[in-house]
């Protein structure tokens, strides 16, 4: 515990310090964690936890530039969660202490790790269980697929009425994740999504930057009209819970 202690601590301090002093190197925001590569990227390209988390503390810092690329930040946070090694000792335990809430009727959220920058979380559903229609105020997401089979809608807030709890979304995307698929978000893009699971299912969530209770109370959720106005693209009528 006290080994892990420390990690995490590492883990904490070095985003605000990379905020401080992004012109430096980048071989200062790796220092921590030397070994995280054991002296090289594995043949198949997968990273361990460690190697996934120092890369992605890398890329998410950058969120404090004047002028952020979210766009990219999802690319590239997306081809790391990809190279991630799912059978990593780390992982592995999280998925099994998960599985101890099968039966609970409820979709289930691990978290694995926290930091000023970022978060990841383990979430699991079972076959047929659903998050339905929420945004993720001020924040950027990827989802990876790490088991089972999910479908996933995404949409953009066209309009809304001040003082309305009524507004128009645009569905943007569609899609069903299995084992090594991803879904991403920006601020402004596909931020609002609903998810269905097909089977039991778990996905690895990292958001940037994380939640706090600030955000946590702006996430809207939405009673959105399944049947959408005929057109080139589906846009639907919603209320805000």
């Amino acid at each position: 515990m006290d080994d892990y202690n420390r990690r995490h601590f590492i883990r904490t301090s070095l985003p605000g310090f990379l905020g401080l002093g992004l012109a430096l190197p980048s071989i200062t925001a790796l220092a921590t964690r030397a070994n995280a590569f054991q002296g090289r990227v594995p043949e198949n390209g997968a990273i361990n936890w460690d190697a996934f988390l120092t890369a992605v503390e890398k890329e998410a810092a950058k969120q404090h530039l004047d002028h952020w690329d979210q766009a990219a930040y999802v690319k590239q946070a997306a081809a790391l969660a990809l190279r991630l090694n799912l059978k990593d000792p780390a992982l592995a335990k999280a998925f099994e202490n998960t599985k101890k809430g099968l039966g609970n009727k409820r979709t289930d959220f691990y978290k694995l790790e926290k930091q000023r920058n970022f978060e990841v979380s383990l979430v699991q559903f079972e076959k047929g269980e659903q998050i339905s229609h929420h945004d993720h105020p001020g924040m950027t997401g990827v989802l990876l697929c790490a088991t089972g089979n999910v479908d996933v809608w995404n949409y953009d807030l066209l309009g809304e009425k001040k003082g309305s709890k009524n507004v128009l979304l645009a569905e943007t995307a569609q899609s069903t994740l299995s084992k090594g698929m991803v879904s991403t978000l920006t601020s402004k893009e596909r931020n609002i999504h609903r998810l269905k699971a097909h089977s039991l299912t778990q996905l690895v969530d990292i958001f940037a930057p994380p939640y706090n209770k600030e955000r946590a109370q702006k996430s809207t959720w939405f009673s959105v009209d399944p049947e959408p106005y005929q057109g080139r693209q589906k846009i639907h009528e919603a209320t805000r819970r």
